[in-house]
C-alpha cells in the first residue's frame, strides 16, 4: 500500500521495502543541485527522521532503488470491474457494475458484495490480481521472484 506523501522503494542490495516522504526526497534532490557540494546543508529534521534522510540521499544520489508501483499504478477500480465482470450470476454481475458508477463507487460495491455474501470471492480475486501486478513489476524489473 502506498501513500502520496510516502513513496516505497524496494532496495535492490537488502530487498527492503523502504519508505521515504516526498518532502525529504526533494530536500536530498534540491541538496544535489548546488555547485558547492564541499557544505552540504542538512536539513533541520525532527527527530527520528535521520535514518529517513540517510535513505533519501542514497535514493537521488544512487541507482540502487526501485519505485514500487504507486495507487496510480495499481487501478483498483479496474480490479474491482473484473471481478464484477467475472461473476456468473447476473444479477450480481449488474448490480456490481451498477454500483461501480459515480461517487461512492467503492462503498457501493463493498456494500453490494456485502449483500451477496461474496466479499471472500472478491478478496480472494483482489489478492490474485495484486500478486499479479507484483510479478508483473519483479519482471519487468529483472527481480526474481521466489
Amino acid at each position: 500500500m502506498q501513500f502520496d506523501e510516502y513513496p516505497s522503494f524496494l532496495d535492490c542490495e537488502t530487498y527492503e521495502v523502504v519508505t521515504v516522504s516526498r518532502d525529504l526526497l526533494r530536500e536530498a534532490e534540491d541538496g544535489g543541485d548546488e555547485e558547492d557540494e564541499e557544505e552540504e546543508e542538512e536539513p533541520d529534521l525532527p527527530g527520528g527522521q535521520d535514518d529517513e534522510w540517510e535513505t533519501a540521499k542514497l535514493i537521488v544520489s544512487t541507482d540502487r532503488f526501485l519505485r514500487l508501483p504507486s495507487d496510480y499504478d495499481v487501478h483498483e477500480w479496474a480490479i474491482m470491474e473484473d471481478f464484477s465482470r467475472s461473476v456468473k450470476s447476473g444479477r450480481i454481475r449488474e448490480d456490481l457494475l451498477h454500483a461501480l458508477r459515480g461517487s461512492g463507487a467503492f462503498r457501493y460495491f463493498k456494500d453490494v458484495l456485502r449483500r451477496h455474501s461474496i466479499e471472500q470471492a472478491w478478496y480472494a480475486y483482489r489478492t490474485e490480481a495484486l500478486r499479479q501486478i507484483a510479478l508483473d513489476w519483479c519482471e519487468e524489473n529483472h527481480i526474481v521472484w521466489e
